[in-house]
């Protein structure tokens, strides 16, 4: 992690601030602790990466999913690249979502970045400045740490949930998350949180497959937990952003034999009348 990218966080409990306690030097920060001024929880990094969940406290959808993800992160570069086929192939369906961000050059949030699947192509725009990617699977993480480091790309990652972002209020000039949030354990918070950590002005594009693939997808997750039965609201989450959001749009996306197997929620985060 870079030591910059300090500036740029807050506890995810109490949004107060964090102060390194070990890594020293002035290069990147590959090992230590924050410790929150407010709360004065610990948070520890691992191989540059802050750790701002522990798996074991995770609850419902996002415990099962982190644990999936982790699973199967070997193969999910695979298996994505084979799912995208039908649908004009990876790079045209990732780009049908990319292609609605608004990069001017600065800072961008990928919300559940897993594998690091769309850094090449926000990358290859040329007007990207720093990304910054969380995720809640410390497997998806491992192996897009190793494609940055291969590519030498400026991003940093952290382990947490979409629902407690650890990063100060106003940070990022986009914010984007494509698949996962249909089975997020708390929607409208991770909603929320996106909205608190972009810039007023900025940019939020929220992708996802529909909700009869969700729906599809839900079911065979639950053969291999038959007790589980857990209801899921799967509907596309337009009524979860705030009314006072810009420009609230939501499309279909990735169509094959004349229907849309996802669907793409944009809207942007409004600049107050006093800093107009």
């Amino acid at each position: 992690m870079k030591r910059s990218t300090l500036e740029l966080l807050c506890c995810p409990g109490c949004h107060s601030t964090l102060s390194l306690q070990t890594g020293h030097g002035d290069g990147p920060i590959g090992e230590g602790r924050l410790l929150c001024s407010g709360c004065e929880r610990s948070y520890p990094i691992r191989n540059g990466i802050p750790h701002f969940m522990d798996p074991k406290d995770l609850e419902g959808p996002n415990r099962r999913f982190a644990r999936g993800y982790d699973w199967f992160s070997r193969l999910y570069p695979l298996f994505t690249k084979i799912g995208f086929l039908g649908f004009g192939g990876e790079r045209k369906a990732r780009k049908e979502v990319l292609d609605r961000l608004e990069l001017g050059g600065g800072r961008v949030l990928e919300v559940s970045i897993g594998t690091g699947a769309n850094l090449p192509y926000l990358f290859e725009t040329g007007c990207v400045g720093e990304v910054y990617g969380l995720d809640i699977s410390a497997g998806q993480l491992a192996r897009c740490g190793s494609l940055i480091t291969k590519r030498g790309w400026p991003v940093d990652l952290f382990l947490g949930t979409a629902e407690a972002l650890p990063f100060k209020t106003e940070t990022f000039d986009s914010v984007l998350h494509i698949g996962g949030i249909n089975f997020f354990s708390g929607k409208k918070q991770a909603i929320d949180e996106m909205i608190r950590v972009a810039r007023p002005g900025a940019k939020i594009v929220i992708a996802d497959e529909s909700e009869q693939i969700a729906r599809n997808l839900y079911r065979l997750s639950r053969l291999f937990r038959p007790r589980h039965r857990e209801e899921m609201d799967l509907a596309i989450p337009v009524h979860l952003v705030p009314e006072t959001m810009e420009n609230i749009r939501v499309g279909g996306i990735w169509k094959a034999h004349g229907e849309d197997h996802g669907y793409c929620l944009e809207f942007r985060k409004p600049v107050s009348p006093s800093a107009a």
